[in-house]
């Protein structure tokens, strides 16, 4: 069982481990200069720390995504679930990993990029999507045995060869990394939207475990929480090898970590770095679809039982394909405002549930009071991001903690919560000396 748990680990990084994920340490790194440790820190607090929450609270609860909506209702549970595996699933995350691999994976190697292009291109992706997804009992193996070794050696490759051969020291730190690096790198890890994405992994890596024939929820916990601690260490290593990539890194025009890494390949490994640089985002984006696919279709197959499983994956695929051709430019327009809303809400939820996996009452106005602000504060926000507050509304929008940051949720959030923490603890005593 611990072969399982490592290969279950390595398949959760490279689920996490996507093309977004790649590209952000490099800019930080490069932006924080000399203060890229304590950016990174930031980083690590909320891109890594939160992921790894939600797995834990999604394998305690275990009864999938809606376990954690259905804490306050579960019709709310339901649409809360289905949010998430639309927005991060076929309409958002899929074609936007697939759209990432082709604009950026193939870069510098196709010698024309055009619509035809990004069409043979998107065939071929989800054909191997499809075909690994097909078999859920084997995903654990083909990802954790075999995609995410070659993931790792080709960052590792890239990373160690920087390592050893810095174009430059660390510079001075640049904009928002100068005044407050551990602020800026937080709200890095935090737009990374992992902890989204970790309540759809969190259902994979349970379910592998369950194909393995470990059903007992103190088991399943247990190898969870030992494959998400090696999952995550894995992305600190990882991360911070990244940031040091675009810390030493000399000046230049890089508009983001694509141009540093791109930039860096090249200056190591010469135009093989090419290569070296478009396997290693297309295996990032390709492992993040597989997962995804998986996970959308198992969610689908649970509550539509008539359909099979490998027609659900074959119907993402599909749905999947379409969206990319799209192009990544209207993905984002359409998504975008969907996960600005979904993102605090998630947060919260998982945040909350985690605290109550330590109590043995369930929580009710913890969860309530702490979910009406976050709500009615994130409609405010997707407002206010198409200019559409005005009078009053924007006044009070504009003064709340951190709205500039879009994190206006924050401090009503915990307000709330604690007043609704408080009542939960006064209704349970007042219940213990009825009883007594």
């Amino acid at each position: 069982m611990k072969k399982q748990v490592v290969i279950s680990g390595l398949m959760l990084f490279s689920l996490f481990f996507g093309a977004g994920n790649l590209i952000f340490p490099p800019m930080l790194g490069h932006m924080a200069g000399d203060k890229m440790w304590i950016g990174m820190l930031g980083f690590a607090l909320t891109g890594i720390l939160l992921p790894y929450l939600t797995v834990i609270v999604v394998a305690f609860y275990d009864e999938g995504v809606e376990s954690v909506g259905n804490r306050i209702h579960p019709i709310f549970g339901l649409i809360f679930a289905i949010v998430i595996y639309m927005s991060i699933g076929a309409f958002y995350g899929i074609p936007r990993a697939a759209n990432v691999a082709y604009e950026i994976g193939t870069r510098n190697i196709l010698p024309v990029h055009n619509q035809i292009t990004l069409v043979v291109f998107a065939l071929i992706f989800f054909a191997i999507v499809y075909w690994i997804a097909l078999n859920p009992s084997k995903i654990v193996d083909n990802l954790g045995k075999i995609l995410t070794p070659l993931l790792l050696f080709d960052v590792s490759l890239l990373c160690i060869s920087v390592i050893f051969k810095p174009e430059a020291a660390p510079s001075d730190a640049h904009d928002k990394y100068a005044s407050n690096p551990f602020v800026a790198g937080g709200l890095e890890g935090y737009f990374t939207m992992d902890l989204v994405a970790a309540l759809a992994f969190s259902v994979v890596i349970v379910n592998g475990f369950k194909v393995a024939g470990i059903t007992e929820r103190r088991s399943i916990l247990k190898n969870v929480v030992l494959s998400g601690l090696i999952s995550s260490l894995l992305l600190v290593i990882i991360y911070f090898a990244l940031a040091y990539v675009g810390a030493s890194t000399g000046s230049g025009d890089f508009k983001d970590g694509t141009d540093l890494l791109t930039y860096n390949s090249l200056r190591v490994f010469g135009r093989f770095g090419d290569v070296i640089f478009a396997t290693t985002v297309i295996l990032a984006c390709l492992t993040t679809c597989i997962g995804l696919v998986n996970a959308c279709s198992a969610f689908a197959k649970k509550y539509i039982p008539n359909m099979s499983y490998k027609l659900f994956v074959l119907v993402f695929s599909i749905v999947g394909f379409l969206f990319t051709t799209l192009g990544l430019d209207m993905i984002l327009k359409i998504a975008v405002p969907l996960l600005t809303f979904i993102y605090p809400v998630s947060i919260v939820l998982v945040l909350v549930s985690f605290v109550n996996m330590w109590f043995k009452e369930r929580f009710r106005w913890t969860y309530t009071l702490a979910m009406i602000p976050t709500l009615l504060i994130s409609i405010l926000q997707i407002l206010n991001s198409f200019k559409l507050l005005s009078g009053g509304l924007k006044s009070f929008f504009e003064m709340l903690p951190f709205a500039k940051l879009d994190l206006a949720w924050t401090i009503p959030f915990l307000v709330c919560a604690i007043i609704g923490f408080i009542i939960d603890k006064l209704l349970e005593n007042k219940h213990k000396k009825a009883t007594n």
